[in-house]
């Protein structure tokens, strides 16, 4: 499997390769032929313009009518020429690329050639040696000026070249003298140096081209790259960040704004390293970079701010072409609702619904933690059990809404009692929990202070509970017992409560028992 893959993956690239390279070729086919049709304008009219110049001077020994038809071949296809150039930049680009057009560009130059080419013939005078020096003089320099402009596509230039050169080469050799044979020698010369130019100038004009396809291919990408990623970072779930070297936010998106809730003026130009900033988060700039990556997670607040954001953040350094870190960026994720979340489910897995008190897995993790604790001063403490008399017959006559208003009254009740570090339980129906804390370790003041408190709990339990629009007296049947921090186990203590709290159910409900060892034994 892995070598059909590797495969896959190589003819991938390949296919990518080749397509790459053929859209290269057509761009840079289409970018030579529009610069020939775009150069065409200024060398045909000034073609035109020596063309009649030619005529002019050669009108005392050329009979008029050859000159006039011959300026007027030359007219014809100069403006065919300029209509097809017209036509073309008329067209999109898309039809521009088609190789047609080149090969139409192609014969209009090889006719404007030829037409050169005949005047070399018909117009030459061997005799009158002014003009054939004027008429050489011309078709060199329409021989020139062709190089320059259809250089372009090298075999174009050529083929509007030699057309003109080769014919007044003959004649010059056709007519035998030696400055005849001199000339000739020159203009061969001459033609010589013309194709190397010409060949010349293609080479160069193709890497200028070539240059040129390359940047724009490249500005095209980069620009594509730049919209793929403000595309990214404008719609992203998450925030996002830009900061530089100094730690100062340089920009950032809409989402980010939305987490913060604060507006772009106040969020730019903030720097996070500054003395007044978050140190957690200038510790994680700093590390991004010093190292490349920096993470914070936290209760993020900016300045003046009232409340802050819970929120985690990476930060990851930008590098420049030299591979040093001029800034950064960082992904910012929204943790209010993950905070409310857990808030939520750890409200539910260690509080009661109803009472809105802790539930047993909190009360047994809280007790079992203080019998747990290493401190030097132990702490002497009191659990107390607590069981409503009646509570069934309250559901049944006056109904589970009565029922659950007054589980509700007697946890209030029960809050009202505790001081710091005390806690108050729900453990089911109807029984409920009280554990409390006292600095005193010795027996006789924990003992003393254990009476004081359920006094107190007494106290604020006897009152009438009101349910359904009248008054009720409920009584508690309740058991408590003693224990020391750190040396206690928690089973044993949640036992004892219990064994107390069912030692007052016997003894006629409505009463207060504290545990005695001989309780278990008489249970048993």
């Amino acid at each position: 499997m892995p070598h059909f893959s590797n495969t896959g993956t190589t003819s991938g690239l390949r296919s990518g390769y080749h397509r790459d390279h053929h859209l290269t070729i057509n761009r840079l086919h289409s970018e030579k032929v529009r610069l020939l049709y775009d150069n065409l304008w200024q060398p045909v009219l000034s073609s035109l313009l020596a063309g009649a110049l030619l005529v002019a001077a050669m009108w005392p020994v050329v009979t008029s009518w050859i000159l006039l038809t011959w300026l007027a071949l030359l007219v014809v296809v100069s403006l065919a020429r300029l209509a097809l150039a017209s036509y073309f930049r008329r067209l999109p680009a898309l039809q521009q690329r088609r190789r047609r057009w080149l090969y139409r560009f192609s014969v209009g130059a090889i006719a404007a050639g030829c037409v050169w080419g005949a005047g070399g013939v018909v117009l030459f005078t061997g005799e009158n040696h002014g003009q054939v020096a004027a008429l050489s003089i011309v078709l060199a320099g329409i021989a020139a000026g062709g190089v320059t402009t259809l250089s372009a596509v090298w075999w174009v230039a050529l083929g509007f070249v030699l057309p003109i050169i080769l014919p007044l080469l003959v004649q010059f050799l056709l007519l035998g003298s030696t400055l005849a044979i001199l000339i000739g020698t020159m203009l061969c010369l001459f033609l010589g140096l013309i194709i190397t130019t010409s060949r010349r100038l293609s080479r160069i004009i193709h890497d200028n081209i070539a240059l040129r396809v390359s940047m724009s291919a490249r500005e095209a990408q980069l620009q594509e790259s730049e919209n793929r990623y403000r595309s990214i970072f404008q719609n992203s779930p998450l925030g996002v960040l830009h900061f530089d070297e100094h730690g100062q936010v340089t920009d950032c998106n809409h989402k980010l704004l939305r987490i913060l809730q604060v507006n772009r003026a106040q969020l730019l130009g903030y720097r996070m390293l500054d003395r007044a900033a978050d140190a957690r988060v200038a510790k994680a700039v700093r590390d991004a970079l010093a190292k490349g990556t920096g993470y914070y997670e936290g209760t993020f607040y900016l300045p003046r701010a009232s409340a802050g954001t819970p929120l985690r953040a990476f930060f990851n350094g930008v590098h420049s072409a030299g591979n040093e870190i001029i800034g950064g960026v960082a992904i910012v994720e929204d943790f209010t609702e993950r905070k409310r979340a857990e808030a939520i489910i750890y409200r539910q897995a260690f509080y009661d619904a109803l009472t809105d008190l802790p539930n047993r897995r909190l009360l047994i993790e809280r007790l079992a933690s203080l019998c747990d604790e290493h401190e030097a001063e132990k702490r002497g403490g009191l659990l107390m059990f607590l069981d409503l008399d009646h509570f069934k017959l309250i559901n049944d006559t006056l109904g589970h809404s009565a029922g659950d208003s007054l589980l509700i009254q007697v946890a209030r009740r029960l809050e009202s009692c505790l001081a710091e570090g005390d806690l108050a339980a729900r453990l089911s129906g109807d029984e409920f929990v009280l554990l409390a804390l006292f600095d005193k370790c010795s027996d006789e003041a924990l003992e003393i202070s254990a009476e004081t408190y359920m006094h107190k709990v007494q106290l604020a339990l006897s009152p009438t509970y009101w349910l359904e629009n009248r008054g009720i007296k409920v009584t508690p049947s309740m058991g408590y017992t003693c224990f020391t921090a750190s040396v206690c186990e928690h089973e044993e203590v949640l036992k004892q409560a219990d064994i107390a709290m069912y030692r007052a159910k016997t003894q006629g409900r409505a009463r207060l028992c504290r545990f005695e060892p001989w309780m278990r034994d008489e249970m048993l």
